[in-house]
């Protein structure tokens, strides 16, 4: 896979991207927490993975995921496992529109179908950006993709990122359909 450069960047990017020291600490403490398991003897620390912001209903597991949900947008990725380079891509493109790892809910479709049925709606989202497609009812929203659906919150359908990532014109259908959702003006 190749890395984005900043000429790759630019065709998706008209802003200046800024990366700030916190989402660079807290990145590498989601990577250093996700390599390392916790310590058995520490009940206290909880692997990434185990993070939740609501309460479990009976019998059903809890939807697991990564950031700290601040701005209420709710990503959901094809797969298990984000792998590095699709992690790098993401997060620019949040950055590119104003979001961090602090401001979202990251979670894979693995998470979404181990969890109860209505574990999505359960964490109220503001936005929800799909990445790739999976068998739920979600699913069943999409209309269209690179547009924002209105809903009970914004649906927002996308490509699967292992495809964006090496593909110029979905590069840009995203960076249209999300400045339409995120309300970003193009400075001309």
């Amino acid at each position: 896979m190749e890395t984005l450069n900043l000429q790759h960047l630019s065709l998706i990017l008209d802003q200046d991207l800024v990366l700030l020291p916190d989402d660079l600490r807290a990145q590498a403490q989601i990577k250093a927490q996700v390599t390392k398991p916790a310590p058995v003897n520490n009940p206290t620390v909880q692997p990434v993975e185990d993070r939740v912001m609501e309460e479990p209903q009976e019998g059903m597991p809890l939807l697991p995921y990564e950031g700290n949900f601040e701005k209420s947008v709710l990503i959901i990725f094809q797969g298990d496992v984000l792998e590095d380079p699709h992690r790098e891509f993401l997060l620019k493109v949040l950055g590119a529109v104003g979001c961090s790892l602090n401001d979202v809910a990251l979670v894979s479709t693995a998470s979404i179908l181990a969890s109860s049925p209505d574990s999505i709606e359960r964490l109220k989202p503001k936005k929800c950006l799909i990445f790739g497609s999976f068998d739920h009812a979600i699913m069943l929203k999409k209309t269209a993709v690179y547009v924002k659906i209105a809903g009970d919150f914004d649906y927002f359908f996308a490509d699967k990122l292992e495809d964006l990532v090496d593909n110029v014109q979905l590069k840009r259908n995203l960076w249209a359909g999300l400045q339409v959702l995120f309300q970003i003006n193009k400075q001309q």
